[in-house]
């Protein structure tokens, strides 16, 4: 299977995307790359939804995955429309298969598929009757099964950053078996070997002469067909256990360890609460500024602004007040001149010189007199005392104009007012999870561990029993004739021969697992690089496992490795699966590097990536594949590079040649 194109449109961040993904067979990358939150994984999304198509159950469902640009603004329809190609009983075939999704008159959502096969139109939808959409989704899901069945998708499609995640504690052996039972092919020779079984104990019933030996053995075969279907309902529940196990343990660590999720997400309402807080504050303390502004109009502008203009001409009304005398001589009054001169006169009396001739009252008059008749003639003697006072405090007044200060803070609050709805809308958005779910997730956590437990202690009971039951229908006596039924001779041989072909065919594919998985390691795996001696892998599938040895002798442990270690030796496994398996699909991985170290990825650059796939599709951001260093490793087995870019303003993503700047050298 090769993806030649992906369209999309107004499907969650791509309002249009259009994008040719073919690949040269000497290179064979694809290189997206995007800051986080820029589209990366929508595009993964968008892919995927093509494939298998969306899960819009609802209104709300639609709208989400709407492109918010596109609301009210054109039609509001979802098109997903994904070009490939496959090979079927050896024949190339060029597929385009087109998905659409949009609300009808009563707002609920309805689907159209489309696949056109080489010109062979196979199409149905929401309105299409029952028995006709039967037959067309029938064949198109056929189709895509060939290619690459949905079960199968999430070992070629995936999460790097996840994929460690299928090799923690009981979920290995499980992942594993699942992996080559289905992968490989095998699945189908176990469940004929189920059916040959099933059939053989109907015929023995059938074979039994008396009565009440059918009834019993027909019994015993009924209640163990019940203990299977038993039995298989406890694996899927066992399976769905340990999944949830794998998927939550790392969020139920940190809430163990104290990193309580909602007391931090509380936190961070209160600090944006506050910050609200204080935006109102601040605009309620500008708004009383701007009224104390306009009230004192005049003394925050006019005066100022007076004092400047006139300074001049009062520094020249103070400077001949301060040069004269007669500020210093004008509170003088004839009482005062009469009291100072009474004393002179009694002084100068008692020193022995006659006053008695002189009136006191007319000498004041003359002093008054004289000292009129010599004051300056004073260009601003106009101005009374309070008057000069008046232009003092004018002239020295300290005037400071808010008015620069007022339109600085109105400019920094309208940024922060016009933030303001964000600020509420994350506030909401931290609210919602702010639900108890994660102390819940704790011991929902819990219970599920132990119910992982009494699931397995289940399992083993059941398989118990069913060894029972299948011990007593060995033991009824099968009547022998001289002619063996040919037919009866057939279904007993059907069942350990579909075991033995799905063993054989594990055992013929088992060296060449085990020599890939070993080389890869020892290039990829950096912890163990070139000390890897073997890798094992069971030859039963009732007990698959593999194991991976040191060239000491000693067993390296999975569950020993740290979380980067874990994410090579599972890229490794889906690497050999995809080479050995009897699927040819293209391999799409986002958060490439997930968490790997240095030296990982330098390893995986240059030896695992350009080896993967015929078509290997990888989304990053600038600090995985970083645009200088890591991306010329793997520039000459790049076919095609894009860089998506984030349009905030109009709420969609964009899609620009080269790879952040990098573009290909043909």
């Amino acid at each position: 299977m090769l993806i030649k194109r992906i369209r999309a449109k107004n499907f969650k961040t791509y309002l249009e995307l259009d994008l040719n993904l073919e690949t040269d067979p000497d290179k064979p990358i694809v290189l997206i790359g995007g800051a986080n939150g820029g589209g990366k994984t929508t595009f993964f999304d968008a892919i995927y939804g093509a494939l298998y198509g969306l899960s819009i159950n609802s209104e709300k469902d639609f709208i989400e995955l709407l492109n918010a640009g596109a609301l009210g603004k054109m039609e509001e329809k979802i098109e997903l429309e994904l070009f490939f190609s496959g090979r079927v009983l050896n024949q190339e075939q060029a597929y385009v298969l087109t998905r659409t999704y949009m609300l009808n008159t009563a707002k609920m959502p309805v689907e159209s598929v489309k696949l056109n096969m080489n010109g062979s139109i196979f199409q149905y939808g929401t309105a299409t009757p029952a028995a006709q959409r039967a037959e067309q989704e029938a064949q198109v899901n056929k189709i895509i099964k060939g290619n690459l069945p949905e079960e199968l998708s999430r070992y070629f499609l995936f999460d790097a950053m996840e994929a460690g995640n299928l090799l923690k504690e009981d979920r290995l052996n499980s992942v594993i078996r699942e992996n080559i039972e289905n992968v490989m092919g095998f699945n189908r020779y176990l469940t004929l070997a189920k059916a040959a079984e099933g059939l053989s104990e109907d015929y023995t019933a059938q074979m039994l002469d008396l009565e009440n030996e059918k009834k019993e053995y027909l019994e015993l075969v009924n209640l163990k067909r019940k203990e299977e279907t038993t039995l298989q309902e406890l694996k899927e529940e066992h399976k769905e256990t340990l999944d949830f196990s794998v998927s939550n343990k790392e969020l139920y660590d940190k809430l163990k360890e104290g990193m309580n999720v909602e007391s931090t997400l509380n936190n961070k309402v209160i600090q944006l609460e506050e910050e609200l807080n204080n935006l109102d504050k601040e605009e309620k303390q500008y708004k009383a500024d701007v009224n104390e502004f306009i009230k004192n109009f005049e003394m925050h502008i006019s005066l100022p602004k007076l004092a400047e203009t006139l300074k001049n001409d009062i520094a020249l009304v103070l400077n001949e007040r301060e040069s004269s005398n007669t500020d210093a001589l004008s509170h003088l009054n004839k009482e005062a001149v009469e009291n100072v001169l009474a004393k002179a006169v009694n002084v100068l009396s008692k020193k022995g010189h006659d006053f008695s001739n002189i009136s006191i009252s007319q000498l004041a008059e003359k002093v008054l007199k004289d000292l009129d008749d010599n004051a300056q003639d004073l260009e601003y003697d106009y101005f009374k005392s309070s008057e000069i006072e008046a232009l003092k405090k004018l002239a020295n007044g300290n005037y400071q104009n808010p008015y620069g200060s007022i339109m600085h803070r109105k400019q920094t609050l309208d940024k922060e007012i016009a933030n303001a709805h964000k600020i509420k809308k994350q506030i909401e958005d931290l609210k919602a999870q702010i639900t108890g779910k994660d102390y819940s997730l704790i011991k929902a956590y819990e219970e599920n561990e132990a119910a992982i437990k009494n699931l397995k202690n289940q399992i083993e009971e059941k398989l118990k029993d069913i060894k029972k039951i299948t011990k007593r229908l060995q033991q009824f006596d099968i009547p022998t004739t001289e002619e063996p039924d040919p037919k009866f001779e057939t279904l007993k041989k059907l069942q350990p021969l579909f075991d033995e072909i799905a063993n054989t065919l594990l055992k013929n594919k088992k060296d060449k697992i085990e020599d890939k998985m070993k080389r890869d390691l020892n290039v990829n795996l950096a912890a163990y690089q070139d000390v890897i001696d073997r890798v094992e892998l069971s030859e039963d599938l009732k007990d698959l496992n593999f194991s991976i040895y040191h060239k000491a002798g000693n067993e390296i442990y999975l569950s020993q490795l740290n979380t980067a270690s874990t994410q090579v030796v599972v890229q490794v496994l889906l690497k050999a699966l995809h080479e050995f398996g009897d699927y040819d699909p293209p391999v799409m991985i986002d958060t490439v590097m997930g968490v790997l170290d240095e030296t990982s990825r330098s390893t995986l650059l240059e030896n695992y990536f350009p080896e993967l796939s015929h078509q290997t599709i990888l989304l990053s951001s600038d600090s995985e594949v970083r645009p200088i260093s890591d991306y010329q490793k793997i520039e000459p087995f790049i076919s095609k590079s894009y860089t998506l870019l984030r349009d905030k303003e109009a709420q969609k993503t964009d899609v620009v040649e080269g790879y952040f700047g990098n573009t290909i050298n043909n």
